[in-house]
């Protein structure tokens, strides 16, 4: 089922009656596995500012909501109230509506008005205390506690299964980690790219495809010159696909503590090649498998002209490839200025950039055919049969950067 990244994640919430006693007034519930991701607030934040009902008509307010109140039954013309509470990492958030039908099976869930500096903040998981009051026809019903462990900002959910076997990809999340933003990429990084010369400016797309190259090898340049080098660093997993519910999440490194430590993961190196990419004006796109994760960018500013470049090769030498491998990239003729590049840069990024791209493109033809745009924001129901299968799909995405900040998907600040 293809989902609008604007449009609830909880489409499918009339499934979960065998979940509850109808005995109960109501519940606190959780969307991800009694957990708060700060990285995923941050991100939708700005599409929080109208309520919605879902098409299922069982579910109003904040459609990226991961907390709620849950009614097993609601009357035409209750008035309810819905407030949550939780001073380490909110301000009082308060629902108010009035049934225009009776429903069951019913979520109400306010926006959540965060403290955004103590969630920006937030490096290691602990639990904090949320209380929900509820109060029915001007009357208070009752109020409930839980504790709930939020997750570091550095924690980035990519796909969730809630425990009536919706799989919900979130991979789009990753987007919040590129920060075309970062004032290093305007006062540091632009300014010595051009200062080496490669690149006298940065035109976006005002040039031809010549000049697209040119500016992403310029970019490519930088950091090999600088000697950042891929490490890898292993994705958190709680649990596994086929438990309801889980949330499978990355830990990403933000732009800065990358940019120190000039160590990088697949995804981060990738995340880091985007921001600048994004500020100087050309597409990136975050390639993703069930295991890896690349950098894509568009020759023209559309999606029909994507190149592709392997993250993980920078700070790699070619001689370390085979014979083979090393005579095709020494020889590939991709720019004008190919000969010049390759004899006057010194310790040779360049052989190593078209390295980079053609195994980057050989990456993406093996899987071309797994790649299904109707799996971008998908929600899939699951069980432990069709689960992993319906993970695998779901983690083959070109993940547009330019698309979702228009959505309105904000980065973080780190």
């Amino acid at each position: 089922m293809k989902r609008n990244i604007s449009v609830s994640l909880f489409l499918l919430l009339f499934l979960v009656s065998p979940l509850f006693s109808q005995k109960t007034t109501w519940q606190f519930y959780t969307f991800m596995d009694n957990q708060i991701f700060p990285s995923y607030a941050w991100s939708v934040a700005q599409l929080a500012n109208d309520m919605v009902e879902n098409e299922a008509g069982n579910f109003y307010g904040d459609a990226n909501a991961q907390i709620a109140a849950f009614f097993p039954e609601l009357k035409k013309g209750s008035k309810v109230k819905v407030v949550v509470e939780s001073p380490e990492i909110m301000d009082k958030s308060v629902l108010e509506f009035e049934m225009a039908v009776n429903r069951k099976l019913f979520f109400a869930a306010p926006q959540i008005l965060y403290n955004w500096t103590a969630l920006n903040t937030w490096v290691q998981p602990k639990p904090v205390t949320i209380k929900i009051t509820v109060f029915l026809n001007g009357q208070l019903l009752s109020e409930q506690s839980k504790s709930i462990t939020v997750r570091s900002i550095n924690d980035c959910p990519y796909i969730s299964v809630t425990d009536f076997g919706a799989m919900v990809d979130l991979n789009y999340n990753y987007t919040a980690y590129v920060n075309e933003n970062h004032p290093l990429i305007a006062n540091v990084i632009l300014k010595e790219i051009l200062d080496k010369g490669i690149i006298n400016k940065v035109l976006g797309y005002q040039g031809d495809t010549e000049d697209v190259y040119q500016q992403v090898y310029a970019v490519w340049d930088y950091f090999n010159r600088n000697e950042f080098h891929y490490s890898s660093l292993n994705s958190y997993f709680k649990g596994n696909v086929i438990e309801f519910p889980n949330v499978q999440a990355q830990y990403v490194r933000t732009f800065e503590e990358v940019y120190a430590t000039k160590q990088a993961n697949c995804v981060e190196g990738t995340i880091l090649m985007a921001s600048i990419l994004m500020r100087m004006g050309i597409d990136p796109y975050l390639v993703t498998t069930p295991n890896h994760c690349y950098l894509g960018f568009s020759l023209d500013g559309s999606s029909e002209n994507l190149r592709y470049l392997e993250t993980t090769l920078l700070g790699e030498d070619l001689e370390q490839a085979p014979e083979e491998d090393q005579e095709v990239c020494k020889n590939f003729n991709l720019l004008s200025n190919d000969m010049l590049y390759r004899l006057t840069l010194g310790k040779n990024t360049y052989d190593n950039f078209i390295w980079a791209l053609l195994t980057g493109q050989l990456n993406f033809d093996n899987d071309k055919d797994l790649y299904d745009p109707a799996s971008e924001g998908a929600v899939i129901m699951v069980d432990e049969y069709n689960a992993l299968e319906t993970f695998k799909q779901l983690n083959y995405q070109q993940i547009s950067v330019k698309k979702y900040r228009q959505e309105g998907l904000l980065p973080l600040t780190h």
